[in-house]
């Protein structure tokens, strides 16, 4: 009996041994891919390094830190970051959901419409990016060709602050929607009916069952979805670059991840940015700590 308890127990030491040997080039193709960079945007920001420079550069300490803690650049970033993270989530959560509760009903061409509604999620942003961009242009865009149709005269999407950031917002979310949808599709469908009926036979109406019943319901898979969508608006790059030309009008759009590249590719100050994408990640990193709790909770 204890000779067959110890042969199993080397099976398991063995299986073990064999799993951590096979899981090892995962871990380190992980660590080559994201610990190294970090480690080196970490020594960099200690230093005064500017790229293709043959003169290598000075340890400099927290120099870095208190320039970008002190330039107005900085703020004016992480304000349009907010801007456009409570602006994405304003547009995204409530038309998701309704989107969801709309398909679940089963009406006549919900399927098609959610097929269609898929076709975003498909596209690479840059490509995504290339569309709209051209679908803004204020003179040849058939958005402002639209918009007169119905007799409203469309702005300039891409020549100013606030109608660039519409087009930023309306871009992302026609991208992030969809999934969103799914999400509280999903949910929905796993949702006991016996609330909602009970509900509806005590004389409550659509509204009141939803927002007394449903909605409690979704409460926390809502706030992982808005976990999500908070962090993937922080890190959102792709459609800025490509949808208002870096950042513009001017800084118009230019949000912190905007700002860590125009710094460290566009000036060529490497450890400035450095410094600039370490204090990102430390902004970012309670917000992903939430995420993880709210996903561990769901």
């Amino acid at each position: 009996m204890t000779s067959g308890r110890q042969r199993s127990n080397d099976i398991d030491r063995n299986a073990q041994r064999m799993a951590e040997l096979l899981v090892a080039p995962s871990w380190l193709l992980i660590l080559a891919v994201f610990a190294v960079p970090i480690l080196v945007a970490f020594y960099l920001s200690f230093r005064n390094e500017t790229l293709g420079a043959f003169i290598p550069g000075q340890f400099v300490g927290l120099q870095n830190y208190s320039t970008a803690l002190t330039d107005a650049r900085f703020w004016e970033a992480i304000g349009t970051t907010c801007l456009l993270t409570v602006m994405g989530l304003v547009v995204q959560v409530p038309t998701g959901i309704a989107l969801a509760l709309l398909i679940e009903k089963n009406l006549l061409g919900t399927q098609m419409f959610r097929t269609a509604l898929m076709v975003p999620m498909l596209l690479t942003p840059v490509a995504v990016g290339l569309i709209w961009r051209f679908m803004f242009d204020a003179d040849l865009g058939i958005v402002n060709w639209a918009l007169g149709i119905i007799g409203i005269h469309g702005p300039n999407w891409l020549g100013g602050r606030w109608p660039a950031l519409m087009a930023v917002t309306i871009v992302d979310s026609w991208q992030s929607i969809p999934f969103i949808m799914l999400t509280v599709l999903a949910a929905l469908v796993g949702l006991s009916k016996g609330p909602a009926e009970a509900a509806a036979i005590d004389g409550a109406n659509t509204f009141q069952i939803f927002f007394y019943v449903t909605l409690p319901s979704l409460q926390k898979i809502i706030l992982l979805l808005v976990m999500i969508r908070i962090i993937d608006s922080l890190k959102m790059f792709d459609l800025i670059f490509i949808v208002t030309s870096k950042g513009g009008p001017g800084t118009a759009t230019q949000t912190l991840g905007m700002l860590v590249y125009n710094t460290g590719f566009g000036f060529f100050q490497t450890s400035r940015a450095a410094a600039l994408g370490v204090l990102m990640v430390i902004l970012v990193s309670p917000i992903y700590w939430l995420w993880r709790r709210a996903a561990r909770e769901q």
